[in-house]
């Protein structure tokens, strides 16, 4: 059994020289988009892209990590499980693979689900010329959301507005609010911008680099943190064609929060200015499949309050060291738990789904 464990990262800059030491050992040639924000040197912050394969193929996986920051620690080891373990290096002619590293190396360096501008960046591909979707249920949590104290009765009074919201609208309503998007509350959750972020033009730069001559292209955004612990669940955010290919090619337990008919159980949210809806826009010329492999963690309750404390601590947590070690480690618990069980089963799935795609393209 290969040393799994070892795909794994503890943060950012080992996430990426393990990465690109999986494609040096198999001669591939990295194309690194360096991030506005880096400082260079060993420090350095860049969305790494490489591809596998025949430049002229008409069929292209695409299997990209961390548009949520702190999920590249999984995301990052599956793909260097991907390329470590030889799985991709037999390929038909007419079929290749592009892998895109860290699309937010920024929020995945310093663990923050959003980037640099606190950009949702899976909320943040949508027409920002035109009128942004209201989000008016998030309007009612915005001020509990962004309490400006981590502890103490004004911390307890937000939570006190929040635990209404949701026992007066249930649970998955709540979720709905909190994480659908939003685009008027720039210091809030899920806002997904005003503009076009760095990281989205750099994701549309690769895809019309290594791209635009495909004619079917299957697109895998890998998550984690949402699901059943430990197990590969598949989310397709499409409609029509899109998702009937999509649960042909990957199993009719797939979850599509966009289908009026999907039953109100299943651990999904709608979300708008997701990446998914526009890769059909991207490759124009291409049939695509585009789904997202989230790994679920822990119970969203559990999650949720990681997220919430962490973005309190982004905002209002100046001086507070000792709670920031602690945040800051609940919520890289919440998205790549330690548990080496855990790892070899994310592993797994990422495996599964990545067979299931190359089958279907070559259907």
């Amino acid at each position: 059994m290969r040393n799994i464990d070892g795909y794994f990262s503890a943060d950012y800059f080992q996430a990426r020289a393990r990465f690109l030491e999986a494609c040096n050992k198999r001669n591939l040639e990295v194309s690194a988009y360096v991030h506005p924000c880096s400082q260079g040197g060993k420090q350095e912050l860049a969305t790494d892209a490489v591809f596998i394969g025949r430049p002229d193929a008409k069929k292209l996986l695409v299997i990209t990590s961390g548009f949520h920051g702190v999920e590249l620690l999984c995301g990052s080891a599956c793909q260097t499980g991907l390329i470590d373990s030889g799985c991709l290096s037999a390929l038909p002619g007419d079929l290749a693979i592009l892998q895109i590293h860290a699309v937010n190396p920024w929020g995945a360096a310093f663990l923050r689900r959003n980037n640099e501008d606190n950009v949702d960046l899976c909320r943040n591909f949508l027409d920002h010329a035109a009128a942004c979707p209201a989000n008016e249920e998030y309007d009612k949590l915005h001020g509990a959301l962004c309490c400006p104290t981590l502890a103490g009765a004004e911390r307890e009074e937000a939570n006190g507005v929040l635990e209404a919201y949701k026992r007066r609208h249930g649970p998955r309503a709540f979720v709905d609010a909190l994480m659908s998007g939003q685009y008027k509350h720039p210091e809030g959750m899920s806002y997904g911008g005003a503009k076009a972020a760095w990281s989205r033009q750099t994701v549309v730069e690769i895809l019309g680099r290594y791209a635009q001559g495909v004619r079917q292209a299957c697109l895998i955004d890998i998550h984690s943190g949402l699901g059943p612990y430990g197990y590969g669940s598949v989310f397709c955010f499409s409609e029509g064609e899109g998702l009937t290919r999509a649960r042909d090619w990957f199993g009719g337990w797939l979850v599509a929060p966009m289908d009026q008919a999907e039953p109100s159980n299943r651990p999904s949210h709608p979300a708008l200015g997701h990446p998914a809806r526009a890769y059909q826009k991207m490759l124009q010329k291409a049939e695509t499949t585009s789904i997202v492999l989230e790994i679920g963690t822990y119970d969203m309750e559990n999650n949720l309050k990681a997220l919430l404390d962490d973005h309190c601590l982004e905002f209002n947590g100046q001086g507070q060291d000792e709670a920031a070690a602690a945040i800051k480690s609940n919520l890289l618990e919440a998205h790549c738990p330690a548990d080496p069980e855990w790892r070899a089963a994310a592993w797994a799935g990422c495996e599964r789904v990545v067979r299931q795609a190359l089958r279907g393209l070559q259907q």
